[in-house]
């Protein structure tokens, strides 16, 4: 990978790029972000870069890179919670092995994956040798939950912010990935925008399963006395309430855009779109209503009856479109 297939990140994320092919970075950067939203893999490839000998960095082809990408770079200094934190005896171990001089490049690199994992004498003891490492030091902190840290860490420390990108901003990073243009519009919709919860996805055959199933469901819905042979197939899938819940809203979507005259994101599934009888916006609603629902403790098989139920109620001017019903 390159850092290249991060622009559009935003105007520091340029900034930043710029910086590390000049060789000129702080000595403490947090990279934080929502899961999936790429904060680690760009961390990495910072960190990659300040070992790099190549032109263009990182160059991933060089001694160094090859060695930082098998995780066997000397100079390379990997913390993270094995189990549920990272404890004060792991950061002092780490501060020792800072103190003696790097075996090549003439700099430690340190990354602190989950560093919110760090307990508070634990963020403690790194916090002096944060504010004046010995020698050559970078530091790369990484954290879905930065009010986890203590305002002394994060003072110390320049925040690169992580947000999910737009769909279409997504479905382009996806494409320069070598993804199919089609596949990738419909990956991005169904990870919102996240990146790596895109290629999470790709790489899940059972969600694409997942998928058809439901909307083979929704596609079974034509009236009330077919409630229940629609629901039954989701109803025992529990631990997928979540996924199936965004399957839905993103076909809702699709469905609005197309009942609309407008392009839906999944263009491969223009015509089976068009063939749906379920409203759009009134499935978006309905699924608005169940993860409510669900938050509620009402029963998963329930509360997808309900909806479904609601669905079947009423047409559209001799037309059937199934549409919401309060």
């Amino acid at each position: 990978m390159k850092l290249s297939e991060f622009a559009g990140y935003g105007d520091k994320m340029e900034q930043l790029m710029r910086s590390v092919q000049a060789g000129r970075i702080v000595h403490a950067l947090l990279f934080a972000g929502p899961h999936g939203s790429g904060k680690r893999t760009v961390a990495r490839l910072f960190a990659q870069a300040m070992v790099c000998s190549g032109a263009e960095k990182p160059c991933g082809v060089c001694p160094a890179c090859k060695r930082f990408l098998a995780g066997s770079h000397p100079d390379v200094k990997l913390l993270r919670p094995e189990k549920k934190s990272i404890g004060v005896d792991e950061v002092r171990d780490l501060i020792d092995a800072l103190a003696l001089r790097p075996y090549e490049g003439g700099k430690h690199i340190v990354l602190i994956e989950q560093a919110d994992r760090m307990t508070p004498s634990a963020q403690n003891a790194l916090l002096k040798t944060l504010e004046s490492p010995a020698g050559e030091t970078m530091f790369f902190l990484i954290t879905d939950a930065p009010g986890g840290l203590l305002p002394t860490i994060l003072s110390r420390c320049q925040t690169v912010r992580f947000g999910d990108l737009s769909v279409e901003d997504c479905a382009a990073v996806l494409v320069r990935r070598g993804l199919p243009p089609e596949r990738a519009a419909m990956l991005a919709g169904a990870a919102q925008g996240s990146v790596g919860r895109a290629l999470e996805i790709d790489r899940d055959e059972e969600w694409f399963a997942l998928r058809e199933k439901v909307l083979r469901s929704i596609e079974g819905l034509d009236r009330p006395a077919g409630v229940a042979a629609a629901a039954v197939p989701l109803e025992d899938m529990k631990g997928s309430e979540g996924d199936i819940l965004d399957i839905m809203e993103l076909w809702a979507r699709d469905l609005m855009a197309v009942q609309s005259g407008c392009a839906p994101y999944q263009a491969g599934e223009a015509q089976r779109l068009s063939r749906c009888r379920v409203e759009g916006r009134a499935l978006l609603r309905g699924v608005v209503q169940v993860r409510r629902q669900l938050e509620s403790n009402v029963a998963w098989a329930n509360a997808l009856e309900n909806m479904y139920f609601k669905l079947t109620q009423a047409g559209n001017g001799g037309r059937t479109v199934l549409s919401w019903q309060r």
